[in-house]
């Protein structure tokens, strides 16, 4: 699943009997970000199970620190139940609560929520038997949205402002005037004929980020060519084009 970020944590051991555990997230949310609107007192995920065995799952929500642990989790949402476990094949609701936490008018605060998933110790394993324990944990996006802000979130694309600078290497800087949050794939530039795509990463509401393109050469007034896509709500990619000159 798009932009979600999967951490494998193994617990070693040697595979003197039994088999490895797939190196894989099998408990995977139908949706790829959750939009949670500040009025809400709550929302839910759908998560299913497409291991073909049962799986044990703990779920939090934090401000996407990699080495965050439930007991220390800050956001301002509750997933409940905390853990739970999935047999193979099943489909559960996963509750996200929403606190009040104050958080900032003016835009959308991002926060994730983590599936943490343990597979199940099979029932005719020797006693003495050792083997290798995959755990996965999964993070997705959870984007808190404040009411009343001044424009649409699709109006993202369109909104977002780009200028160039050359030299040896172009420099393209990126400024989201926006409340919402830009989810980019990569972004794609020709100048003179050349052309180079890179990653960008996501950029926040009333921010600014810079990437540099080391196959791009140019000179002021130089036409340059930008296209690339955003994220949306659904998961969906939404593309943008530009052009524009590099500047004196």
């Amino acid at each position: 699943m798009k932009m979600m970020k999967a951490l494998v944590s193994v617990l070693l051991a040697i595979a003197l009997a039994g088999g490895l555990a797939p190196a894989f997230a099998g408990v995977t949310p139908e949706v790829s970000r959750v939009i949670v609107h500040a009025r809400e007192s709550e929302t839910s995920v759908q998560l299913f199970n497409l291991n073909d065995y049962p799986v044990l799952v703990q779920a939090w929500v934090d401000d996407g620190a990699i080495d965050s642990v439930p007991q220390d989790a800050k956001a301002p949402i509750i997933a409940l139940p905390p853990i739970f476990r999935m047999n193979r094949g099943e489909q559960t609701s996963l509750r996200l609560l929403n606190t009040g936490m104050p958080l900032p008018a003016d835009r959308e605060s991002l926060f994730w929520l983590n599936l943490y998933e343990i597979p199940a110790t099979r029932a005719n394993q020797a006693p003495d038997a050792q083997q290798v324990t995959v755990m996965m944990r999964t993070q997705l996006k959870v984007f808190v949205r404040p009411d009343g802000l001044r424009e649409q979130a699709d109006a993202l694309p369109g909104r977002l402002e780009f200028s160039a600078h050359g030299g040896d290497r172009l420099r393209l800087d990126i400024y989201n005037p926006t409340p919402y949050h830009a989810t980019f794939g990569k972004i794609h530039v020709k100048l003179a004929g050349v052309d180079q795509a890179l990653p960008v990463e996501m950029l926040a509401p009333l921010s600014r980020a810079s990437v540099v393109f080391d196959k791009l050469h140019g000179a002021p007034g130089d036409d340059v060519e930008i296209a690339f896509a955003l994220i949306d709500d659904d998961g969906n990619p939404v593309g943008g084009e530009r052009r524009i000159r590099v500047a004196e």
